[in-house]
């Protein structure tokens, strides 16, 4: 006869269950909400479980009488036994009757029980209905009930009292008195909610101080090690530590599927940098010698990208830099500043690693294109946060929670902001959305946990529009000013990294260039790319400047003067000064300013950005 398994006491059990076993047994809670990753399936104990399976069997050595609900499917017990227990104290409530459920009194089988709750309950799928059901279980004495309540914000919704139906209220308000009620509570009974989106669910059971919540996160490190060994056998230590490092950020499910598109094994590679999330040797320890053939990373994380795009509704843009320093022309300190930082990150180094990076500056001076370079060179993932802002009650700090689980999920990994003033500057003319999502950002941020793993890149051209809070040392530790290029040599550095980039021959000895580019003090990295490219386009279309009787087969000087000739930059003069000193005034360090600004004091500088705001013309 085969042992049971005693589930609760497995050695690999999920952190959020045994957070939740610990909590129930020590203290008084007996509610708890579980959010996040709530529909993955979950790997324990040597086997694949979905989420109700998983709670059926760890319940199952307590003794607990089980039961669930989903708004979609109704209510429904682990197996016959527990329905005929559960037939038999609804009847002892008298809310069902025993002429239907008991036909032959306490002779009655199992069986017919069965049938008869099952005839009675299975379609009832209505909450008001459904939670009266659950409630009188609890009620019933002697009898410990486990209640799991499946997509619990359809069940009890969050939103204004003046905006939700009346079966809404009521629903919450159910909720809230089964944590208050001694007859529930000392009864040995235990109630899970289960949702997606912490936001979404009725705040008076979210805020209630005798309710616990528990995150289920996105499964880490050593548990997709573990599950890629059992539904990929053959994986050699190596290989099977790649695999799961490129599966970072995906559910069990989706893992699976991904591979069941590929049924290879992984192609031979140079070992990953240590993942801080987990140990490699430990993690080489869970898979075998064996290795029965190549698996495709790249369509992997082709595949990967487009899962979690998908999964965050279009709110992140999972970035794939195809460019390092070496496509950035000039700002040599700044590169060097981030490579020294990239090094840290390859090493483990996490310490020395800022929690996140400010770039401060005016447009076009090159802040997004270094994000991304910075991406490459430090070897992290990266996505780029898009617009999560909705126009629905609750729906921006829902999204705001997804794409926060997604991040925490894909562990290393950088996280760019561009325009950081626009999508987290504002005031509270929207009921105090922006307070709450610029709150729990800043929560995230500052997580130590974080620190290593995770760092935000912001870019933005008014820093000053930012909130104050958001930008001191532990959430932005660095502060990187960018302005235009200072000296010729920079622009003719930017201007021949351009031609690399877009693969323009250029036939421009330095002393020409040089010479053409002296005067354009002011011009930014975009301003020499537009010239490098409207250089090209006249050489491409014969533009001939004055002198040139046929087209060379590359720029040459005649071309670059005539495009610096034609071309016409921007004339918002003011505003660009402004945005300097606002870049010099956040700077973090000194050594990162140009020669001009760095002799500047305090009194000087606010004075000098005074005026400049000052100069500035009203905006109509």
């Amino acid at each position: 006869m085969a042992t049971p398994l005693d589930l609760p006491r497995a050695t690999d059990l999920p952190a959020w269950l045994s957070t939740l076993r610990d909590r129930y047994l020590q203290t008084n809670t007996t509610q708890f909400v579980l959010y996040g990753n709530v529909h993955d399936a979950v790997f324990c104990a040597g086997r694949e479980w979905n989420m109700p399976a998983l709670l059926d069997a760890f319940f199952e050595p307590s003794g607990k009488l089980v039961v669930h609900y989903d708004p979609g499917r109704g209510i429904w017990f682990p197996n016959l036994a527990q329905t005929a227990r559960a037939g038999r104290a609804l009847v002892a409530n008298g809310f069902l009757t025993a002429q239907k459920v008991l036909p032959r009194g306490d002779a009655t089988s199992d069986g017919v029980v069965a049938r008869a709750v099952n005839d009675e309950l299975e379609r009832e799928r209505t909450p008001e209905i459904a939670l009266e059901v659950v409630e009188s279980l609890l009620r019933t004495p002697g009898l410990p009930v486990a209640a799991v309540i499946h997509y619990a914000e359809l069940v009890a919704p969050d939103g204004s009292a003046a905006g939700l139906g009346f079966h809404d209220r009521t629903a919450g308000a159910r909720l809230h008195r089964w944590s208050q009620a001694d007859e529930i509570v000392r009864g040995d009974n235990l109630v899970l909610m289960l949702t997606s989106t912490l936001t979404e669910l009725a705040r008076r059971v979210t805020r209630n101080p005798r309710v616990g919540t528990l995150q289920v996160a996105l499964p880490g490190a050593l548990a997709r090690a573990r599950f890629l060994a059992h539904v990929q056998p053959g994986l050699t230590p190596e290989r099977g530590a790649q695999l799961t490092r490129v599966t970072a950020g995906l559910k069990l499910q989706q893992i699976q599927d991904v591979l069941a598109l590929h049924k290879a094994s992984l192609p031979a590679a140079p070992s990953p940098a240590q993942d801080p999330d987990f140990d490699t040797q430990d993690t080489r320890a869970v898979f075998s010698q064996a290795d029965p053939g190549p698996l495709p990373l790249e369509a992997i994380a082709a595949r990967k990208k487009a899962i979690l795009e998908q999964e965050c509704y279009g709110l992140i843009e999972v970035l794939q830099p195809d460019h390092g320093f070496d496509a950035v022309g000039g700002m040599g300190p700044i590169k060097q500043t981030l490579q020294r930082i990239a090094g840290h990150v390859a090493a483990g180094r996490r310490a020395q690693v800022p929690m996140g990076i400010l770039f401060v500056g005016p447009m076009g001076t090159g802040k997004s294109f270094l994000a991304e370079a910075f991406a490459k060179e430090s070897g992290l993932a990266a996505v780029k946060l898009k617009n999560f802002r909705d126009k629905w009650v609750g729906s921006t700090e829902a999204n705001l929670e997804k794409v926060l689980g997604v991040i925490e999920g894909l562990g290393e990994i950088l996280v760019m902001i561009d325009e950081g003033d626009r999508s987290l500057g504002g005031g509270d003319s929207d009921g105090g959305v922006n307070s709450r999502v610029i709150a729990r950002l800043k929560e995230f941020m500052s997580d130590p946990d974080h620190r290593g793993r995770i760092i935000f890149v912001m870019m933005t051209n008014r820093p000053d529009k930012l909130d104050t809070d958001m930008k001191r040392p532990g959430r932005f530790d660095m502060k990187i000013p960018f302005f235009s290029p200072q000296s010729a040599e920079e622009r003719l550095a930017i201007l021949r990294a351009v031609a690399r980039r877009h693969k323009l021959p250029m036939d421009l000895p330095d002393e020409l260039a040089l010479a053409i580019l002296e005067p354009l003090q002011g011009y930014a990295a975009a301003d020499m790319e537009a010239l490098a490219l409207l250089a090209w386009d006249d050489l491409q279309s014969g533009v001939l400047p004055e002198g040139i009787e046929a087209a060379p087969e590359a720029i040459t000087a005649p071309f670059l003067a005539q495009a610096v000739h034609d071309f016409m930059p921007t004339r918002e003069t003011a505003m660009i000064h402004f945005m300097e000193l606002l870049a010099v005034h956040e700077a973090s360090n000194r050594r990162l300013l140009p020669e001009r600004f760095r002799g500047l004091q305090v009194d000087a500088l606010n004075r000098s950005l005074a005026a400049a705001r000052a100069a500035i013309p009203p905006q109509g």
